[in-house]
């Protein structure tokens, strides 16, 4: 767990703005999912859900549209750069598979409750009392979130 005692992490984000962008990009996955036909719209939310944070054109750095809002920022800690797609499918990987089940009408979304919520409540939790503030995700993929302007 040297991640969580590392020192080159940055002061810790504040855990509202993060759940804050996170509950943005889940509404972006609802309404990719609900409003484009099916299969099409879950599987875009679904996509969105793993490379969001991965977005890197223009004005996006290593940002999914949440995080933009809230001018924060996911970034590599082994090259010290904004995460590209693959950091970000690896660091959403743990929501991502809650959200592949959104794709599956009544089934998927019992099992969606039943792994996505408690997933998110460990998530928060993780962020709330590690040093770093580091989730789950940040540790598979080797990044942290850190406040831009």
């Amino acid at each position: 767990m040297k991640f969580f005692l590392s020192h080159h992490s940055q002061l810790k984000v504040s855990v509202i703005h993060r759940v804050l962008a996170k509950l943005i990009d889940l509404l972006i996955v609802f309404i990719l999912s609900a409003f484009l036909f099916y299969p099409v719209g879950p599987l875009l939310g679904f996509c969105y859900s793993l490379f969001g944070d991965g977005l890197n054109f223009k004005n996006f750095q290593g940002q999914s549209i949440g995080k933009k809002l809230f001018s924060l920022q996911v970034q590599s800690m082994i090259r010290k750069k904004p995460a590209h797609w693959k950091d970000s499918a690896v660091r959403n990987s743990p929501v991502g598979v809650a959200t592949f089940f959104a794709i599956i009408p009544i089934w998927g979304w019992l099992i969606l409750a039943l792994i996505g919520l408690p997933l998110m409540v460990m998530e928060i939790y993780l962020m709330l009392r590690s040093e770093s503030g580091h989730r789950l995700g940040d540790v598979m993929g080797d990044t942290e979130v850190i406040e831009v302007k």
